[in-house]
């Protein structure tokens, strides 16, 4: 029996869906779209597991003082937290989602591959064979205590090309690339410099005496229509009822601290770098 028809066996199936977010709310405008256009337009039910450092448990004790963002390394303990069983979805939380996950979910699995992911080398949405994983990934302790195991295990997978299975690059389309947006299935807009959420979530963070973990140059994204796209799922969401203090606490007691490489010197690496004039 394959892994779809174990699924749909049990009368019962949600979308496993883990996501890479900052601990303490620096990336909630995220959070807040991503969460609203995942179910939005999903036809089926999506269970959201938000991967960001806690105190205790999986998502603890994680030497991340190489990671560009505070959630780069969580992706690879994503089988472990699945048991090893099963299959579940992985994306950063600078994701709006327009298509309807439950075809990506559906999507078979050939012979071989742990992971889906655009081409051979973007594993920033991802679907993971969470059984197969087990069986090749290193154990999840010492994931957790090597500060650049996220490097190491990226390249590793780039060599073991039976490893890897690629999906529609629609499926993590980055800043729009040259696409009508009709035809994105998942726009990720994964410039850094130019993430459509900066110029709510940095005044929001200095009003509270923090500031965003993203350090670099901040400026305009490359297509007004892809802002206006963030823009809008964002009042809906707010219309809904969503609010953005619904992804962390205003306590300061309950902030975790956190780790990461500094991104002062940041150049995209999506191929249409807008300081570049791409």
């Amino acid at each position: 029996m394959n892994l779809k028809m174990k699924e749909e066996s049990t009368g019962k199936q949600s979308i496993k869906l883990f996501v890479g977010c900052a601990p303490n709310g620096e990336d909630a405008e995220t959070q807040m779209v991503l969460e609203y256009t995942a179910k939005k337009n999903s036809s089926m039910p999506v269970d959201i597991t938000w991967m960001k450092h806690e105190p205790a448990g999986i998502w603890s004790g994680w030497k991340s003082e190489t990671w560009a963002t505070p959630f780069s390394g969580f992706r690879w303990a994503i089988p472990a937290a699945c048991d090893y069983k099963g299959q579940a979805i992985y994306m950063d939380s600078d994701m709006i989602i327009i298509g309807d996950l439950a075809e990506l979910w559906n999507n078979s699995w050939n012979d071989s591959a742990i992971i889906q992911m655009k081409g051979d080398w973007r594993t920033c949405v991802a679907k993971w064979n969470c059984q197969r994983a087990g069986q090749v990934l290193p154990n999840i302790e010492m994931i957790k205590s090597v500060p650049n195991a996220h490097q190491q295990l990226f390249s590793a997978i780039q060599q073991r090309p039976h490893l890897q299975q690629s999906f529609d690059r629609q499926w993590n389309n980055f800043d729009g690339e040259n696409d009508r947006l009709e035809d994105i299935k998942i726009l990720h807009y994964t410039d850094m410099a130019s993430q459509m959420h900066l110029k709510r979530a940095i005044p929001r963070l200095q009003s509270e005496g923090r500031s965003h973990w993203y350090d670099g140059e901040v400026r305009e994204h490359r297509r007004a229509d892809v802002q206006e796209l963030f823009d809008r799922y964002y009042q809906e969401a707010l219309d809904s009822g969503m609010k953005v203090t619904d992804y962390y606490s205003l306590d300061s007691k309950d902030w975790i601290g956190y780790t990461k490489e500094s991104q002062k010197d940041y150049k995209a690496n999506n191929g249409f770098d807008g300081s570049q004039g791409q």
